[in-house]
Formats: C-alpha cells, sequence, structure tokens
C-alpha cells in the first residue's frame, strides 16, 4: 500500500534546502510529524543516509545564531529609527522654540507700543491744560498756488560737538524756529494757499547704532514725544498762516525698535506714533490733514503733479525711479526723498529724484566718513508745470 504525503511535506519549486530543513522542523507539530520523518524526507530530496540526530542539530545550531543575529540586527535598526526620530525631536524642538520666541517678541513690541501710547495720551493731556496750541484761521491768498516743505533727518535727541558742527536740544529748537519762519516767508513771498509739509523720516536719533546711542541724550520715548509735540506747534503755525495744510508722514530707519532690522517688521517704529499724535493734537485744527504712510512710501498729487515721498533706506537713488513706477502702476514726476544728509537733485527721464538735506549736520558717522554735510532743509514752489522754485534752508554751524 502507498502511502500519500500530505502536499506541505514538499519541498516547494522555489525553496532552498535549508528553507525546507527549517519549515520542517518549525511546523512539525503543525504537520504532525516528529523528527524521524523528517530525517526521511530531507534524505530522500538529498539522496543521503544521515541519521536523525545530524539534522536535529543542524536545526539547534539554526536555533541557537538565529536569535543572537537577529537580536543584532534588530538592535542596530532599532538605533537607527531611534536616531531618526531623536532628529526630528530635537528639530520639531527648535521649530517650536523658535515660533515661541517670535511671538513673544511680538507680544512684547505690541505692549511696548501700548504702554508709550498710554503715556503719549497722558503727554496730550497735560499739554492740552498747560500750553494749548497757537491757532488764528488765515487770511485767503492773493493766488492759488502749493508750496512744499520737506522735513527729515532733524535726529533730535543726538549731541554733537565737532569740529565742524555742533548740536543739542537748544540748538535743535533753534533750527525749527528758523525753519518755520523761512518756511512762512517763503510760502507767503509765492503766495502759497496750499502747504504740503512732508516728514521724509528720521525726525528721532533713536537707538539702531552704537554711536548713536552713545551720542542720544534722552530715550527714543521722550524723543518722539518731544518731536511729535515740536511738529505739533509747528504746524498751528502753518495752518494759522496758510489756508490749507497737507501733512505727510514716512518713517525713517532710526525710528524702529530693534538695533537689528531683521527683529522688526515695518510698522514697528516709533515714527508711527508721531500720525497718531498729531491727530489727537490738532483734532480742533480743521485746516489740516494728515496722510499716513502705507509700506514706506506715501504716493500723493502737489497741485497736477503725481510725486512719491519715501525715506531712502528702502530706495536707492539711482533704483527707484524704474522700482516704484512698477510698484505704482505709473510713473510720478517726483520722488523726495532723505536719508543720505546732502541736497541733492537729478533727473531720469520723466521722474525727478529730490533728496533733502539734514537738519542735524554732520554727526560721527559723517565725520569718520569724511563727508562734511552742511545742516539744511528745502521748501519748493509748484505751478502747474512743476517745481518753478527751490530755496535751500542753511542753518549756520555754531563751531
Amino acid at each position: 500500500m502507498t502511502t500519500i504525503l500530505n502536499p506541505v511535506l514538499h519541498r516547494e519549486k522555489e525553496e532552498s534546502f535549508t528553507d525546507y530543513h527549517i519549515r520542517l522542523f518549525k511546523n512539525k507539530d503543525t504537520y504532525h510529524i516528529d523528527t524521524k520523518t523528517i530525517a526521511a524526507l530531507l534524505n530522500k530530496d538529498q539522496g543521503t543516509n544521515y541519521d536523525e540526530s545530524k539534522w536535529r542539530k543542524d536545526y539547534k545550531q539554526y536555533e541557537r545564531w538565529n536569535d543572537y543575529i537577529m537580536s543584532k540586527n534588530l538592535d542596530e535598526e532599532i538605533l537607527r529609527k531611534y536616531e531618526e526620530v531623536r532628529l526630528q525631536s530635537e528639530k520639531e524642538k527648535i521649530r517650536t522654540r523658535d515660533q515661541k520666541r517670535e511671538y513673544r517678541k511680538s507680544i512684547a513690541n505690541q505692549a511696548r507700543f501700548e504702554k508709550i501710547k498710554d503715556d503719549v495720551v497722558q503727554a496730550i493731556v497735560n499739554l492740552e491744560s498747560k500750553r494749548p496750541l497757537r491757532f488764528t484761521y488765515p487770511l485767503p491768498a492773493a493766488a492759488e498756488k502749493h508750496g512744499l516743505a520737506l522735513f527729515s533727518d532733524w535726529h533730535f535727541g543726538m549731541e554733537i560737538d565737532n569740529r565742524i558742527n555742533k548740536f543739542n536740544k537748544k540748538i535743535f529748537d533753534e533750527r525749527v524756529e528758523h525753519l518755520t519762519n523761512k518756511v512762512i516767508e517763503y510760502g507767503k513771498k509765492n503766495h502759497v494757499s496750499t502747504l504740503h509739509v512732508a516728514n521724509l523720516g528720521d525726525l528721532i536719533g533713536g537707538l539702531i547704532h552704537v554711536s548713536t546711542r552713545v551720542q542720544a541724550n534722552e530715550d527714543a520715548v521722550e524723543q518722539i514725544k518731544y518731536v511729535s509735540e515740536t511738529l505739533a506747534e509747528v504746524l498751528a503755525m502753518l495752518a494759522s498762516e496758510f489756508q490749507e495744510i497737507k501733512f505727510y508722514n514716512v518713517a525713517g530707519n532710526h525710528g524702529r525698535l530693534s538695533p537689528s532690522k531683521n527683529d522688526v517688521g515695518i510698522k514697528e517704529n516709533f515714527e508711527y506714533l508721531i500720525n497718531w499724535y498729531l491727530e489727537a493734537r490738532l483734532r480742533d485744527i480743521k485746516n489740516i490733514s494728515i496722510e499716513p504712510e502705507q509700506d514706506g512710501f506715501i504716493p500723493a498729487k502737489i497741485n497736477n503733479q503725481e510725486v512719491v515721498f519715501v525715506h531712502g533706506h528702502y530706495d536707492r537713488v539711482d533704483q527707484c525711479v524704474t522700482r516704484l513706477p512698477q510698484l505704482l502702476g505709473y510713473i510720478p514726476s517726483y520722488i523726495f526723498g532723505g536719508h543720505i544728509h546732502h541736497n541733492y537733485e537729478k533727473e531720469y527721464g520723466s521722474t525727478t529724484v529730490v533728496v533733502n538735506g539734514a537738519l542735524v549736520g554732520a554727526d560721527d558717522y559723517a565725520m569718520q566718513g569724511r563727508f562734511g554735510t552742511k545742516p539744511s532743509q528745502k521748501f519748493m514752489v509748484f505751478d502747474d508745470d512743476g517745481v518753478e522754485a527751490t530755496y535751500i534752508i542753511r542753518f549756520k554751524n555754531e563751531n
């Protein structure tokens, strides 16, 4: 009688002999066979005549070394996986830490601005009771001309005493008074009815450079409060002389909250408080309008001329004539800026770039670079064809 073997006991077509050997021993209980049967199957497959102990001992050797080899390979795989997980975890910690740091920085800057606003509110309340602004509504002008007063780079808060320039709080007040008187004089002389006043930035010394911090005699909050009140008084005086005052305020780079420009956004700048202060302080003077900046520049219209006001730290003189029109969608007739502390005018095709001087004059930076700039500001008169006249308002050096 022929015994028919269970098909699983046969060696499979693609199965190696070693795999066949191991499978039979590992599954002997499942297959309902003993070690002698396994030996017979293996001998038949290989054409050998070994006893049962030979095949059983070979399998025991496999079991002994298999556990060791598997444990070693498994350990290495686990270590590799663990290292991958650990690195991902460290990366996530760093990302989370950076996010928290940026969030805390943002909250701190917001809290700082809110505290400054509270201080400014109190300052306005105190000033209104002690020093009301002088204002009388002006008489009509003989003509309908437009004038433009450029204010920039006052750098109030700095104290300078070098070979060619002296600057402090007293001299600052004297220069602003001289500037105001000259604007009124030239405006009246040219029958200006609408006066545009453009603050092109850096009215305070701020805290962005080491030399600036060394030269500063007041902190940035006190600087912005004093400059804002000075501007309020100047604008009230001008509003008493001219039918309409249009004020434009562009923030400079010295007003930013941090010495590093990468730490703060465009809006995190003390000079954005100037508009807020002036709107509150000048609210009862109806012939003054205030135009805020957005994104570092202000497009405006003087008479029939399209103009743009910038500070200059984002706009190199030779590049702004091509880049700004791309943002605006049209070509302006004039671009007015400051920042570089010296008078400059140049035509670039249809656009004239006008750079205002600095009221502060030569500071340590200018002396170290041997620039020797003279303190000045500008007043311009517009007719229907553009700028009719330009006045350089100069200030004498004390040294």
